[in-house]
């Protein structure tokens, strides 16, 4: 789908993009969050082995967005278990009945930051126009990346990038993969701008 110099491109876009998104992120939990570099991988569809490899068969939460304009598709962001867990725990919210319920607001609400950022940051630096977003929603808890995307109705008309993000929250360990399913419309719209940007290096 894109050649090496296109994803480093993009690798770089992301990475400005995220940035803004951890800075948002460290506002709303008052602690200050370190981010790393994105790594991007190229995916045939959200079904590429490559992806259950990458992710593994561990437990996670996963949640999902869509996202429409000049580009359209949906953003799947995957959460570990124990991060998710100790996010909540940095809130306070480690007592209580509804423990359960603030931790999946608070999930939903990192999901709407970081696919913002995500996508806003992407479309302001190719100078596409604003997308909207669709309201987050939780797809799965407690089951492996296989079984989250098992008979999900994820885009069966796109192809997926696999963008790898840690965020480090000061002692704790809160991580997160995001899996952007890009619609094939869109997909050519990326590449020329992004090649664009490239040629004017």
């Amino acid at each position: 789908m894109f050649t090496q110099d296109q994803l480093d491109a993009l690798q770089e876009i992301f990475n400005i993009a995220m940035g803004q998104g951890a800075n948002r992120l460290a506002r709303l939990i008052e602690t200050f969050v370190v981010l790393s570099a994105p790594k991007l991988y190229s995916l045939k569809s959200q079904s590429d082995p490559e992806l259950i490899k990458r992710l593994g068969d561990t437990p996670i939460i996963a949640t999902r967005q869509s996202f429409v304009g000049p580009l359209r598709g949906e953003v799947v962001i995957f959460y570990g278990m124990n991060g998710a867990n100790e996010l909540a725990e940095l809130m306070g919210y480690s007592q209580g009945g509804d423990t359960q319920r603030i931790k999946e607001e608070l999930i939903l609400d990192v999901t709407n930051i970081l696919v913002g950022a995500c996508i806003t940051g992407l479309s302001q630096q190719l100078n596409f126009s604003k997308s909207s977003f669709s309201t987050p929603g939780l797809l799965v808890e407690g089951k492996t990346v296989a079984e989250a995307l098992e008979n999900q109705r994820l885009p069966q008309d796109s192809e997926a990038l696999l963008v790898e993000i840690q965020f480090k929250i000061e002692a704790h360990a809160f991580f997160c993969e995001l899996l952007i399913c890009i619609a094939n419309e869109s997909i050519a719209t990326v590449v020329t701008a992004v090649d664009k940007l490239l040629k004017g290096v």
